[in-house]
């Protein structure tokens, strides 16, 4: 997620020279399909019955809009599983400061302009780089990076085919107790479960790609990728139209209803095999770019600033507000707004890398030297 989350493991991968342009191109997709999540899927929900009767051609195409995004948590972690996490006190703080910093700084900004009325005690509550209002992703993430070391002993004391029967019960564990219910509470995806499932996943896509990551055509993955969001645009739809050909067909199928939930689920297997495709198409990029790279460092805050929960609201009203417009107006301001908060984000992002480099990092360093600490 950030440049530092996610490296060679040593005592199982080799150390790579370099950082790869095309995995870091994907990240920087998978970025800009969360904006599109939360511009289209976020801010106006699923198209509703009514919706797809007036406009079935529209309605179907922001559906498979949102079928096409909704790989990206998915792939961000298999990108992390693939490169391995390697926890480390720089690496783990580092990741640390970044949430703190979009959570406070946030915060402070919306006071600073009159969005916000200052309180004691939501000021005490940014001070936790894992509080609530920095969003979802970073809490889970931490998690897995606390479990990595016990993740990466398992590959690396295990075989190709232990490893992939692990994979296979995880799978369908989640998408037996965990998808259609959620005994396992998955939480459609949202959850330490599904993280560790897709990191192991990416372990055995980098362990052992003859199986199936270095076969076949790069088009026939990316057709895999399509076909599904296709699919899946599908069911929902068909589903949502069901009141119209039938009366006494089930009603809540529709907007936010039980299917689309399904398919809109980071744990549906369809999704994580859809994210594993884009992932293989993407992994056949042999490109070097340090413009990728860097902008690709930087990435996250346009998680965390656009998803902190005093500004996501904004996001949204903004973006309703500009679909007043006409359609292709408003496509239009949709598109330079998003291309707005993409850019601002990795801008904003230079301030807080030059506080950790310049300040906090040599900070931790001297704590670290100073406690003799090994890592």
């Amino acid at each position: 997620m950030s440049d530092d989350t996610y490296s060679s493991i040593s005592i199982v991968l080799p150390q790579r020279e370099g950082r790869q342009s095309g995995f870091e191109l994907l990240r920087i997709v998978a970025m800009i399909f969360i904006l599109i999540l939360h511009a289209d899927c976020l801010s106006f929900g699923f198209p509703s019955t009514q919706e797809i009767a007036a406009n079935p051609v529209s309605a179907f195409l922001r559906t498979w809009l949102e079928t096409i995004a909704v790989v990206a948590v998915n792939t961000f972690v298999l990108i992390s599983g693939y490169f391995g996490i390697r926890l480390r006190a720089d690496r783990f703080m580092g990741l640390l400061f970044q949430s703190f910093f979009y959570i406070m700084g946030v915060y402070l900004v919306l006071v600073a302009i009159g969005w916000e009325v200052f309180s004691g005690a939501h000021f005490a509550r940014c001070l936790s780089p894992l509080d609530p209002s920095g969003g979802w992703f970073i809490s889970v993430y931490i998690g897995l990076m606390l479990l990595s070391p016990i993740l990466n002993t398992f590959v690396a004391q295990t075989g190709e085919k232990n490893l992939l029967g692990v994979i296979i019960a995880l799978l369908l564990m989640q998408s037996i107790f965990g998808w259609g219910v959620d005994h396992l509470k998955v939480s459609a995806g949202y959850s330490l479960f599904s993280f560790i499932l897709l990191y192991l996943i990416g372990q055995y896509i980098y362990l052992y790609p003859e199986t199936f990551a270095t076969k076949g055509k790069t088009s026939l993955y990316l057709g895999i990728y399509l076909g599904i969001a296709l699919l899946n645009a599908l069911i929902p739809y068909l589903a949502s139209t069901l009141p119209l050909l039938f009366p006494s067909a089930p009603r809540n199928l529709g907007n936010n209803g039980t299917i689309t939930a399904l398919t809109l689920a980071y744990s549906s297997p369809l999704n994580i095999i859809g994210a594993v495709c884009l992932f293989i198409t993407f992994s056949r990029l042999k490109i070097r770019s340090h413009l990728i790279n860097w902008v690709a460092s930087s990435v996250l805050a346009v998680y965390l600033i656009h998803c902190n929960e005093h500004l996501i609201h904004h996001f949204i009203a903004f973006v309703r507000q500009l679909s007043l417009y006409p359609t292709g107006t408003f496509l239009v301001y949709l598109l330079g707004f998003l291309i707005v908060v993409f850019i601002g984000s990795i801008l904003i992002d230079q301030v807080r890398k030059i506080l950790w480099e310049a300040i906090f990092f040599p900070l931790l360093d001297k704590i670290r030297s100073l406690l003799a600490l090994p890592f």
